[in-house]
């Protein structure tokens, strides 16, 4: 198909359909009237009209109506976590373009979007974060015929390169973690421990915690299953815990069974009973964990795959923060010499 500006009345289209390829005959369509815009959508009407057997289709939706498709689908391929927050960005989203069609968005209009997220103060960071919602929206519509693909450009990495965190010492980790009630600081035990992302440590069951063979089985990002060491400073937390709740149930659960969320509530708390003050939050100790298990000298690789990195880039920023810490030592120390 094809779209080009009536050749006789200005402010019409024609879009020209070829039902058996360019060497066979081609059906001409009018469009009254409109924008470039309107006929896009239309000839995506047609396209999709041309792949039934004869049933009309209904008009192409909404982005807001097909919002709820998308998540649907996504929530089949990703974890509750991961659908919670694309659904967050998605109402983001369908406030801003949900009267649209798809077949209207367009890279101008990413571009013009970025502009005025910046102008309003927003990091780029977090633009980049609602660009790949929007991406994934987007190639999902392509996928129903909804719209063409839109090249979306994300802000570059040295505009969205966060500081790294100031990690805390292991003292300060235990502190907080023997300030918190049980059994929420099982929990932390395992975002220390063995380095689990908060959703993995709020996700881990039961069943999944294999004593015998000294590994629990945590399932991370893509849904993919990897194996972590038990140290024998988590331990006692897990033989605990295993008594408590039945097989295949969620181990970190609250009184009622359900999942624990206020995870930075209970850092507040247990901050104030055990007197710190640095800032905490619950990646921080994932951090930590990394940090201290470079620093006492854990291959490289074997942390990559503890940590569930894709790549050893990612790990590398434990070599960078435990470099820190040691010419912050010298520094400090040596002047005393």
């Amino acid at each position: 198909m094809s779209i080009h500006p009536h050749p006789t009345h200005p402010g019409w289209w024609q879009i020209k359909y070829y039902p058996e390829g360019k060497k066979g005959g081609v059906k001409v369509f009018t469009l009254k009237g409109g924008t470039i815009d309107d006929a896009r959508i239309f000839e995506l009407d047609l396209r999709r009209e041309s792949k039934t057997t004869g049933n009309q289709l209904s008009p192409l939706p909404t982005i807001a109506e097909a919002i709820p498709l998308f998540v649907n689908h996504y929530r089949l391929e990703h974890l509750s976590s991961g659908v919670e927050v694309m659904a967050r960005y998605m109402a983001r989203w369908s406030q801003i373009i949900g009267k649209l069609k798809f077949a209207t968005i367009s890279t101008a209009t990413v571009e013009e979007y970025k502009h005025r997220r910046i102008a309003d103060g927003i990091a780029p960071t977090s633009i980049n974060k609602e660009l790949s919602a929007l991406s994934g929206l987007l190639k999902w519509a392509v996928d129903q015929g909804y719209c063409q693909e839109v090249k979306i450009k994300r802000f570059p990495a040295k505009m969205t390169k966060a500081p790294l965190p100031n990690v805390p010492t292991r003292e300060e980790v235990l502190a907080l973690i023997d300030c918190m009630i049980w059994p929420k600081c099982g929990l932390f035990a395992c975002l220390y421990y063995a380095g689990l992302r908060k959703s993995e440590a709020a996700n881990l069951t039961a069943d999944k915690v294999h004593l015998d063979h000294g590994i629990l089985i945590v399932r991370g990002k893509g849904n993919k299953e990897r194996p972590v060491p038990i140290v024998d400073e988590l331990r006692p937390y897990l033989v605990r815990r295993i008594g408590e709740v039945e097989d295949g149930g969620l181990l970190w659960s609250s009184r009622s069974g359900a999942r624990i969320t206020d995870l930075k509530k209970i850092i507040k708390l247990a901050k104030g009973r055990a007197g710190l003050t640095r800032h905490f939050y619950p990646h921080l100790l994932r951090h930590a964990f990394g940090t201290h298990a470079t620093q006492a000298g854990v291959n490289l690789r074997s942390l990559q795959y503890a940590m569930g990195h894709t790549t050893s880039q990612t790990t590398e920023i434990y070599t960078t923060l435990s470099s820190e810490a040691i010419i912050k030592e010298v520094r400090g120390k040596f002047g005393r010499i």
